[in-house]
């Protein structure tokens, strides 16, 4: 099942999840009662300082946030906030750094253009060694994006590399759409088309595009 999509672009709330885990904390610490199990006053020996204790699922949430994975999707992220290249965006999808919610604007003056085109981004922790799986959510005809949205791209394939980073790869595919390589076609209609019937595959296109003002 797909992840709902968020419109626009969120923010991750991690001081949310700061605060959270201090309040965990500080309900976990412990003070230690005297020896004679009296109630403590001024001339009594100083207890220990309290120390907090995290729960186990909590010490794993910080531990997966310090991933080199997770690290370098935060750098992603703030490189998207501040520096967005034309035509693109995306953020992370509710607080899940490994799953993203992206949208790429149609060219213009292609047919491409006035086009809001919905995708999603899984990344693993073998992340930016390995690519994400990258798909539409949004109706496509091209040659090269097959009908469940899946996108054959050679920066998601074998031509992947670490340099790559979530601008590159969402700006890659926006380049597509108007550079399609029909000769590794995902699509076999829009492939033909593409090369014998420019007029009729710009036709397809502009009913993709006007499906996307109204899809969810």
């Amino acid at each position: 099942m797909d992840p709902p999509f968020v419109g626009g672009i969120g923010s991750l709330e991690y001081r949310e999840i700061d605060l959270s885990l201090q309040g965990d904390a500080r309900r976990a610490q412990v003070r230690r009662p005297p020896a004679d199990g009296r109630s403590s006053s001024s001339d009594s020996l100083p207890s220990p300082t309290p120390q907090p204790l995290l729960a186990p699922s909590l010490r794993q949430q910080l531990t997966k946030m310090s991933t080199p994975a997770r690290k370098r999707l935060m750098r992603d992220f703030k490189r998207l906030q501040h520096d967005p290249p034309a035509g693109i965006s995306g953020a992370p999808y509710d607080n899940n750094i490994m799953l993203w919610n992206a949208v790429i604007f149609g060219p213009d003056d292609t047919p491409w253009d006035g086009g809001t085109f919905k995708l999603t981004l899984q990344f693993s922790e073998d992340y930016p060694n390995k690519p994400p799986t990258v798909r539409f959510i949004s109706r496509m005809f091209h040659p090269n994006i097959y009908a469940d949205g899946s996108i054959c791209l050679d920066i998601l394939q074998n031509q992947w590399s670490p340099i790559y980073d979530v601008a590159a790869i969402l700006t890659s595919i926006q380049s597509l759409l108007c550079d399609p390589n029909p000769n590794s076609p995902a699509n076999s209609e829009a492939a033909r088309l593409f090369s014998e019937n420019k007029r009729e595959y710009n036709r397809k296109v502009r009913e993709v595009v006007e499906q996307s003002w109204t899809a969810d």
